[in-house]
């Protein structure tokens, strides 16, 4: 059984800043082992392929570590070390998408294609946020399952805080009017 690293992000980021090679290297494998479900989750979200979303989660880690000496200056946190890896995931899996597109479609692509974070059309959490607007889904979904905090979601999102609220309050509103959702929780 493998013991639970009780360092935070911040002290494993000031490690892999700063610390011997040998420490930094330790940190970042800690860093990578509590994070990469994460990643993988809101890579699948866009891509929703398992191969592409562990295509998404090495670039998003390779990402990170050009971050850290040499070749990077160092990573400062100025919020959670999980925004910074939505933003990196997410921004990956489009590029990713984006590539796939223009290879099957002669270099052509459209960018009102790109998905909205999706779950399987079948799944129950799929079913439950049909019917939400993409940006709306976005913000449910780092609520309430990614378990981030509001400020953070504005953060990830560079959006304000104001309308991150706005958007998960007429979510919530479009959820509790939606028979499906009524259903789901009648059983």
């Amino acid at each position: 059984m493998r013991q639970v690293d009780g360092r935070s992000d911040a002290e494993l980021v000031g490690l892999c800043n700063s610390g011997s090679r040998r420490a930094a290297i330790d940190a970042f494998q800690v860093l990578y082992t509590r994070h990469r479900d994460y990643v993988l989750r809101v890579a699948f979200r866009y891509v929703r392929d398992t191969d592409l979303a562990l295509d998404v989660l090495q670039e998003t880690f390779t990402y990170l570590l050009r971050k850290f000496p040499p070749p990077g200056n160092g990573l400062v946190l100025n919020a959670q070390l999980q925004t910074l890896l939505y933003v990196a995931a997410k921004n990956n899996a489009i590029s990713l998408l984006r590539k796939e597109s223009r290879t099957e479609a002669n270099g052509r692509f459209d960018p009102e294609q790109m998905p909205a974070p999706a779950y399987r059309d079948d799944s129950d959490l799929g079913r439950l946020l049909t019917g939400l607007a993409p940006e709306q889904r976005e913000v449910v979904t780092l609520r309430f399952v990614d378990d981030l905090a509001l400020q953070d979601i504005a953060e990830i999102l560079d959006i304000p805080l104001g309308t991150v609220k706005s958007r998960l309050h007429t979510a919530v509103q479009a959820m509790r009017n939606s028979p499906y959702v009524k259903d789901f929780f009648d059983k």
